[in-house]
């Protein structure tokens, strides 16, 4: 009765963390075994992906933006890249994989992905009232700057371990037509620059 215990009990961990594997990613990645140079990418469910191909020096040797409604898969032949290292991104909403292709003796061979939690702040206005948002806001300092047209500093303020952070800016009293948002965290830096006028 023991043995049945703890065998019904390892079957459920497995059967456990099997399925939040199977949920905690939007997309997989593997080498087909027909062709040693073609990779399958599959995407599992719903998403906008950006995807692309890069020497080590960043050069960018293919890129596309993919939308898939459901899963779906595709097929990329690698054959026309002499052997070498390269660097394959995988970009969704909110995360970043980073895949490392070594090529060799007419094989890929796929690592196992970095994966970077990416920052995205969104920018809202309603009015006068401008609403900074980050729902993903990594571990760690994050540090918030806002510059004028002219780059003038009218705000700096950094903020720590926040998990979700809102903040809202009243720009009835700002002169100029446009304020410039850099956040920071992480060696993330976001850009964003919205009209007020």
């Amino acid at each position: 009765m023991k043995s049945l215990l703890k065998i019904s009990l390892i079957a459920a961990t497995m059967f456990t963390a099997s399925a939040t594997y199977a949920n905690d990613g939007i997309y997989t990645l593997d080498v087909k075994s027909e062709d040693a140079k073609t990779i399958r990418f599959s995407i599992d469910k719903a998403s906008d992906i950006n995807l692309s191909i890069r020497e080590l020096n960043n050069e960018v040797l293919f890129e596309e933006s993919i939308h898939s409604a459901g899963a779906a898969s595709k097929s990329y032949d690698l054959s026309a890249l002499p052997n070498g290292e390269y660097v394959l991104n995988v970009e969704s909403d909110a995360k970043l994989a980073t895949y490392t292709i070594v090529i060799a003796n007419d094989k890929a061979v796929v690592s196992v992905p970095k994966i970077t939690e990416l920052l995205r702040p969104v920018l809202t206005k309603d009015q006068s009232v401008l609403t900074l948002s980050l729902d993903n806001a990594a571990k760690g300092p994050i540090q918030v700057q806002i510059f004028n047209e002219y780059n003038d500093e009218l705000y700096s303020e950094t903020f720590t371990d926040k998990a979700k952070l809102v903040k809202k800016f009243d720009t009835a009293k700002t002169y100029g037509k446009e304020l410039t948002f850099l956040v920071k965290s992480n060696n993330q830096e976001i850009v964003k620059t919205i009209a007020i006028r």
